[in-house]
């Protein structure tokens, strides 16, 4: 009885040989492509670490800088020790005088302090042109040519910078013991720095001056988060040195 053609058995020894033969060079491929594998894998694994530890690094890096650039500095005060800003006419920044979308613009600073996660930072620009509204009517409100700067002061979360309205500030200004300002800043609002309280401050003569912001609670419905707290009134005490134009 012959075998049919294609019977594994017609193969014979040669066909058995061969079989065995590309079985082994399978296994041999197979190791290879294994071996290869497990040595990229190898150098890939401290590359991998690497790049994570790098990642990480810059995450905190990063995190870190946000932190250094959010974190207040400490409220100048007079002496050796201290740093006293000054705040020079010639320098500041102009207010916009349109109702034109207003130009992101920077301010000088006079001081910065913390109450209960609260930043309170106090700021300067040249004095400004503003509309009062009651709810029912507007007054425009012009500087007059003997106002000296524009004061702005913000109140925001210290963690989220978000700003906390609902509250009231109330600027008294001395020289030498003597009251020269001593009146409220109005609630504001403002496309290029948001929520605030300012007002046109007008200063007797160059010299050095001591503020008191009084900052009183916001009234208002509050999360949980800020249960406890801005519940009494606050006084932010700071000292600046005016140089008026000549």
């Amino acid at each position: 009885m012959s075998n049919a053609p294609g019977d594994p058995a017609a193969a014979g020894p040669t066909g058995s040989t061969t079989r065995r033969a590309a079985v082994v060079a399978a296994a041999m491929v197979a190791v290879i492509v294994a071996i290869v594998l497990v040595a990229h894998a190898a150098k890939g694994t401290p590359k991998a670490a690497a790049s994570a530890s790098s990642s990480d690094s810059m995450t905190q890096t990063s995190s870190s800088g946000s932190m250094a650039m959010s974190s207040p500095s400490a409220l100048p005060t007079p002496g050796p020790s201290g740093k006293v800003m000054t705040v020079r006419g010639v320098s500041l920044p102009a207010m916009p005088t349109s109702s034109a979308m207003p130009v992101a613009m920077t301010m000088l600073p006079l001081g910065q302090a913390k109450w209960e996660g609260m930043t309170i930072e106090a700021r300067t620009s040249a004095p400004a042109t503003f509309v009062l509204f009651d709810g029912t009517a507007q007054q425009l409100v012009r500087p007059t040519p003997k106002d000296s700067f524009h004061l702005m002061v913000t109140l925001a979360d210290s963690e989220t910078n978000y700003a906390i309205p609902y509250s009231s500030v109330w600027a008294t200004i001395r020289k030498g013991g003597k009251i020269v300002f001593d009146e409220r800043l109005w609630p504001m609002i403002s496309r290029y720095m948001g929520p605030h309280y300012g007002n046109n401050v007008e200063l007797p003569t160059a010299g050095l001056y001591h503020m008191t912001l009084l900052v009183s609670p916001p009234v208002a419905a509050r999360h949980l988060e800020y249960k406890g707290l801005w519940l009494k009134p606050h006084r932010v005490n700071l000292t600046f040195r005016w140089v008026p134009k000549t």
